[in-house]
């Protein structure tokens, strides 16, 4: 098989060769590598030095440019760390079908030990120097949406430009026909990305005080995804449509399944739907924390996958199995076992759930998260020794660590 074959297999739930070690490039697990500090960490124990980083695009800030974050799956780096280790993931798209928008000038200096990053939109974000290397999350103090004035001003700046003609889109999609890969297209989110350039406590206020500008807001996404992504997914018919929304913390969804509904449904159903048309195998979202009841919520809406199941929500991967017994599960294994003074969890960690997973078909086994600073390369090792055993697969360059 390769490795399209071998990923519809699982995601149909019938039986492939070997389980591939499949992880998305922005929920990378073990899958892609991790941030140079790290590697050159791990070379240090005892990993060659030609695997590679995950380089991360310099350019993406705290708010959504549409097609901003990580480069690429194809880097170099991310393909060397695939080929010692033994890991896979899809071709992405690393272009929007249109001229650029307006945007943001931004400014930055230095105090102290911190860049601070002012926006002309407004928003201030402050974090540690040469915050791309470090696994460091930013303080956001303050947005880009504020009110009504400085969403106006958003939606001008962030409005990309004309949609391409359809033979330019043509034309830069030649190069993902005949793939041996599956591919993913991002179709971005709903109140997770309200969330991105309001904030936290801003888009849960906004659902009771101001539900119509929520509802403007979230439309304009919908009306973004419609115009320049959903022609995309109709030339291309990829394999996977994948969202991020990040609406779970440690107990639960932030806001009620009712409001979900209401604000983000409608969105949800179109992109079930152009998914189906287009012959997509996996329509997935995106959600840190506690997803027990976020995900029967998505399959209802057409949705049949979700990732990366955290361990330390008190996910529960065989309970979504039992009562949903055709979602996809991706993710799942605690990233801390791989860290100093671990290791004696791996065995345990990976026996109890992965071999009972995989009898019923539909599961992508993999970190949780992304690796921590503090693994070590024997960890490393004996963790994907074993996890490469229980799914019998044969790929990696790495020494076998019983």
């Amino acid at each position: 098989m390769n490795e399209l074959q071998r990923f519809k297999a699982v995601v149909n739930f019938e039986k492939p060769d070997y389980i591939p070690i499949f992880a998305f490039p922005w929920v990378p697990g073990i899958s892609y590598g991790t941030v140079e500090p790290v590697r050159k960490k791990l070379i240090s124990q005892g990993m060659p030095e030609w695997v590679g980083r995950f380089d991360y695009d310099k350019t993406s800030s705290s708010s959504p440019d549409f097609w901003s974050g990580y480069i690429s799956s194809g880097t170099e780096g991310a393909a060397s760390w695939m080929r010692y280790w033994g890991t896979t993931g899809p071709l992405t798209l690393d272009f929007l079908p249109a001229g650029k928008s307006k945007g943001f000038a931004v400014e930055t200096r230095i105090e102290g030990d911190y860049e601070i990053i002012e926006s002309e939109s407004g928003a201030i974000t402050r974090q540690v120097l040469n915050n791309e290397e470090t696994y460091s999350m930013p303080e956001f103090i303050r947005f880009d949406v504020r009110d009504r004035a400085s969403w106006e001003l958003y939606k001008d700046r962030k409005t990309p430009g004309p949609l391409w003609s359809s033979d330019k889109i043509d034309e830069v999609c030649r190069k993902y026909d005949g793939r041996t890969r599956p591919l993913s297209v991002s179709v971005m989110g709903t109140w997770g990305y309200m969330r991105d350039i309001a904030g936290p406590e801003k888009a849960l206020l906004m659902l009771y005080d101001d539900p119509e500008l929520a509802h403007e807001i979230i439309d304009w996404f919908d009306w973004i995804r419609r115009t320049y992504i959903f022609p995309l997914i109709r030339r291309l018919k990829p394999e996977i449509l994948q969202a991020g929304e990040d609406i779970c913390y440690n107990h639960g969804m932030l806001i009620s399944p009712g409001q979900f509904r209401e604000f983000c449904g409608r969105s949800y159903t179109s992109i079930a739907q152009i998914g189906r048309e287009c012959g997509a195998d996996l329509i997935a979202v995106d959600s840190d924390g506690n997803v027990m009841e976020f995900a029967p919520l998505v399959e209802e809406l057409g949705f049949n996958g979700l990732y990366p199941f955290e361990v330390k929500s008190n996910n529960d991967m065989m309970k979504i199995r039992r009562e949903h017994p055709r979602f996809v599960i991706m993710g799942g294994l605690e990233k801390e076992v791989l860290n100093e003074g671990g290791g004696g969890a791996i065995e345990a960690e990976i026996m109890s759930k992965v071999p009972g997973l995989l009898k019923y078909g539909g599961y992508f086994p993999n970190n949780d998260h992304g690796i921590q600073p503090m693994i070590t390369f024997e960890n490393l090792c004996r963790f994907m020794t074993l996890l490469h055993e229980v799914t019998e697969n044969p790929e990696g360059e790495f020494p076998r660590i019983k």
